[in-house]
């Protein structure tokens, strides 16, 4: 089997924090309110819509309303990293950086945006050591609640250079931040595959077994894992259960071709 490793999935997507946002008419002779306090409410209702058509996939009025938003009040750091991932899934990766980079000067500690912007240096222009910096911020930041994200983004992207013994310790110190944390786990299985070390990897499988619902590319790992290690038995488990459940996947497809070429 190849020990060539799996680039998983960058796993922490924008963290857009939930804005209230209340409508229905208002009277016309309500008081005045003042210009800046239209502009800011207005701003407010743009920049909920542009984040609920970002979660949809629906890119161009994301970037619509979140344009508007920002021009009503270019001052939201939430609105630009908004917008920031909405350029970058448009690929104008110019303008993404831009407003990466908008939301952290109005924002120096906001981690998520930090965490983002990491995101972006290595997995869109492939400035891997200037992201460890944003990671590092992030995952050391008091008040950001999943700084095993950030750590294992980090150690996501060393593999990229590759630079693996740097990717190992992200990966071991985001289980050290949460010992359950299922990409950090994924992560760390691969690696100690590709390494060699078969027992440490079916240890870290174990774990990652206890913790998430199997999917396709970990019941695929575990076959690779036992025929390393010469159990047949738990091999055919993982066979079984691959070809049971997901028998669409390309790893079924992969295990069935591999199969038939045995014959």
């Amino acid at each position: 089997m190849s020990k060539r490793l799996h680039r998983f999935m960058f796993l922490v997507c924008l963290a857009v924090p939930c804005i209230s946002l209340q409508i229905g008419c208002v009277p016309n002779n309500r008081p005045s309110i003042g210009a800046s306090e239209d502009l800011e409410e207005a701003a407010t209702a743009n920049l909920n819509l542009g984040v609920g058509y970002l979660r949809q996939g629906k890119w161009e009025l994301a970037r619509e309303k979140l344009e508007k938003s920002i021009s009503q009040n270019p001052r939201v750091a939430t609105a630009h990293d908004a917008i920031a991932l909405v350029y970058e899934n448009l690929g104008e990766f110019d303008q993404a950086e831009k407003h990466y980079s908008r939301a952290l000067k109005l924002e120096p500690d906001n981690a998520a945006a930090q965490n983002s912007y990491g995101v972006f240096l290595c997995r869109r222009l492939k400035r891997a050591q200037d992201a460890q910096k944003y990671f590092r911020a992030a995952a050391d930041n008091p008040r950001y609640p999943t700084p095993e994200a950030a750590l294992t983004n980090a150690g996501v992207c060393m593999l990229e250079v590759p630079e693996l013994t740097a990717a190992e310790r992200y990966f071991r110190e985001a289980l050290e931040r949460n010992p359950r944390y299922p990409q950090a786990l994924f992560q760390m299985t691969e690696l100690s595959f590709a390494n060699g070390e078969y027992l440490q990897a079916r240890a870290f499988l174990a774990r990652s077994e206890a913790v998430t619902a199997a999917a396709p590319s970990l019941l695929w790992l575990g076959i690779q894992i036992e025929e390393q290690l010469g159990d047949e038995r738990r091999a055919d488990d993982y066979k079984l259960r691959l070809k049971d459940r997901f028998p669409t996947s390309e790893e079924a497809r992969k295990l069935v071709e591999l199969e038939r070429n045995e014959r």
